[in-house]
């Protein structure tokens, strides 16, 4: 089976700045495959080339066997590329409800939306108590699960998830992080970056570590033991060869 997405070769930047330089990379057509590296390093310009929102300098980007470089962003939701970014970014005077419901339509589903929001209060039981509230008056934990649900109100088949738990305390981070694990039930495959290791490794399936615009160490996240090695290489180390 051909994988889901494939990267191949990609460079990219801002005006004569470059971010990315070649990198490669594929998702499996059900597996979670996450993302580590400081900040800086291309990460997320990656995951936005990926959706369309920013246009490589060259290499080619394959979604569901088509090059995506023909499709707006747009297109690419309508086919099941869900790309939530960082940070929470919400209508504030929409309810939930609304915002999830506004969601569904974007992604072309609007008849569909009542069983859409049900399946999203599934998966993140404190939407549902919170579905009459306007989102700006929404912790900030709060949000970030509206942010996730309207995600997945677009019925994703790859889902980019980019720092979904920046800035949140452990205790939400953790609740967060739990919805995360019941959000692979509902799509085929996602894309995690997060700053918390330990929360990237244990809820993706493969991971690359993205330095200076490429990938420069991946593996297998169950097998991710040592974790000195893996913070060195966050800090701009080499990775060492295993025996």
């Amino acid at each position: 089976m051909s994988d889901l997405l494939t990267v191949d070769g990609v460079t990219a930047g801002y005006g004569r700045s470059g971010v990315l330089r070649g990198i490669s990379l594929r998702v499996g057509q059900t597996e979670a495959v996450g993302l580590l590296g400081p900040n800086g390093h291309g990460k997320t310009t990656l995951l936005r080339c990926i959706s369309n929102l920013h246009r490589p300098w060259s290499g080619s980007i394959t979604y569901s066997g088509r090059d995506t470089l023909g499709c707006s962003a747009r297109d690419l939701v309508r086919r099941g590329l869900v790309h939530v970014p960082q940070g929470s970014r919400l209508f504030p005077h929409l309810t939930v409800e609304e915002a999830l419901r506004l969601a569904g339509a974007a992604g072309g589903h609007g008849r569909a939306w009542r069983d859409g929001i049900e399946r999203v209060f599934e998966v993140f039981p404190k939407l549902k108590e919170r579905r009459r509230q306007l989102t700006g008056t929404l912790s900030g934990g709060e949000r970030q699960m509206a942010s996730l649900g309207m995600g997945l109100m677009a019925r994703p088949t790859l889902l980019i998830l980019d720092e979904p738990t920046l800035g949140l305390s452990p205790k939400v981070k953790h609740e967060l992080s739990e919805c995360v694990v019941r959000m692979r039930e509902e799509v085929s495959a996602i894309i995690l970056v997060d700053g918390d290791m330990d929360l990237v490794l244990n809820l993706t399936d493969r991971y690359h570590v993205v330095l200076h615009g490429d990938v420069v160490h991946s593996g297998s996240s169950d097998s991710a033991h040592d974790r000195d090695e893996m913070m060195s290489l966050f800090l701009g180390g080499v990775p060492r060869e295993r025996n």
